[in-house]
């Protein structure tokens, strides 16, 4: 089960899948619409259109364009769902009853005085401390990959008006990470939950644990994290005296793969709770390296807080696939998106198997790799058409020579296959 953006991008490492399963159970294979980022409502302003048309015009190209590549899902989501809302909601005051794991605190958040509006991190760009990347946004810096908070950056602008802004005072609710920081370096390292073993630690990939143990142990630690922000778009907080505030993206977006889990569940006559409650229940995160922290550490945190859900047992991430060179940007509108490859490559009548032996072929398992059109040319002409193909060819030759046309028996021994 997983979460595509509200595009999509050629590189695997932007679809996030998470594969729940149980022994004697069915697995369904889900994904969705991730739909509250600040990029959407970015767009929307740019385009001089709602969110709503925005996420509604995505989500139908998403679907389109995966149908379109062949790629099926047992149920695919968004997050705009209703159904999703009232989990999310549900999920953030189960945390708030349980107590300690949810506190309202005041901070100091960046407001544009001439659109009137208190900014999400995405909505701030800057210098990046520890790269200089003058185009660092305030949660992240793609050139380095270095996360970040919007007060770390140097110069500091609103990606609305272009203006500096100020800082002014709000109130929000925050999520204790820095209360599971003992529990998760022993899970993440030794694989115990609970004093019992819960994974085997040796099947993690070694910069998955590095990147983790990374957070874990530097500086000092795991600290709290909001869970809200003062937008208009996205599920609104179900805490009293939170009028205007909606969920953060982080915390509502990875509790669709339980929401959707629920619909399909729901759809197919299934008890959603057997794929994620209980000792029989392996949950998987297929991620790009970029998501490692969230999956690994984050919800995992959110997870155990609420109580009774499983916990993943892998988090098998790939590295970066780059596009000529430089990462993969929307923003900068730096990639391929897929809905525009199968546009431009119409005619060509292989065109979805072109594209699946190239990602494979150059897949970013333990290292970045790079996608180049030179070699998505040479991945199709030199090992689908010349030794794929000719391999075919002398295969057909060879069984209309010698065996008229038909497939002869294989044989174990003196024995046909059939006899067995």
């Amino acid at each position: 089960m997983g979460r595509s953006t509200s595009d999509t991008w050629l590189g695997p490492t932007r679809h996030l899948c998470a594969l729940p399963s149980v022994a004697s159970a069915a697995m369904p294979f889900i994904c969705g619409s991730d739909e509250h980022g600040a990029a959407i409502t970015i767009r929307a302003k740019k385009e001089g259109i709602s969110p709503q048309e925005i996420i509604d015009k995505y989500h139908a190209l998403n679907k389109q364009t995966f149908e379109q590549l062949g790629i099926s899902f047992d149920h695919y989501d968004r997050t705009s769902a209703p159904l999703h809302h009232e989990t999310a909601q549900a999920f953030s005051l189960k945390l708030i009853e349980k107590g300690g794991e949810l506190e309202e605190r005041l901070s100091e958040q960046y407001f544009d005085e001439e659109y009137q509006q208190f900014l999400a991190d995405r909505y701030i760009m800057g210098e990046c401390p520890n790269c200089a990347n003058p185009e660092a946004y305030g949660d992240q810096c793609e050139k380095c990959g270095a996360t970040l908070s919007p007060m770390e950056l140097k110069n500091p602008k609103s990606m609305l008006s272009g203006a500096t802004p100020v800082l002014r005072e709000t109130s929000h609710w925050y999520f204790r990470l820095d209360k599971h920081g003992d529990w998760l370096r022993e899970w993440i390292k030794t694989g115990v939950l609970d004093g019992h073993q819960h994974h085997d630690p040796a099947t993690w990939k070694k910069h998955v644990v590095g990147q983790c143990l990374s957070w874990l142990d530097d500086g000092e630690g795991l600290q709290p994290r909001s869970i809200t922000r003062d937008l208009d778009w996205g599920i609104p907080v179900p805490m009293p005296g939170a009028e205007g505030k909606v969920l953060y993206v982080w915390f509502d977006a990875p509790i669709g793969y339980i929401s959707s889990t629920k619909q399909w569940a729901a759809d197919n006559g299934k008890n959603w709770e057997d794929y994620w409650k209980g000792d029989n229940v392996e949950l998987i995160h297929f991620i790009g390296k970029d998501n490692i922290v969230f999956h690994c550490i984050v919800f995992p945190a959110m997870l155990k807080a609420h109580g009774d859900y499983a916990l993943p047992v892998n988090v098998p991430a790939n590295q970066f696939l780059n596009f000529e060179g430089r990462k993969f940007s929307k923003s900068k509108g730096w990639g391929i998106e897929q809905h525009e490859y199968l546009e431009e490559f119409a005619n060509f009548p292989n065109k979805e198997d072109a594209l699946r032996w190239a990602l494979i072929r150059n897949l970013p398992e333990n290292k970045d790799a790079d996608f180049k059109w030179d070699e998505f040319v040479d991945f199709y002409d030199k090992d689908l058409a010349d030794k794929l193909g000719n391999f075919i060819n002398r295969v057909i030759v060879l069984t209309n020579n010698y065996f008229d046309g038909n497939v002869p028996m294989p044989f174990i021994g003196n024995r046909r296959i059939a006899d067995f």
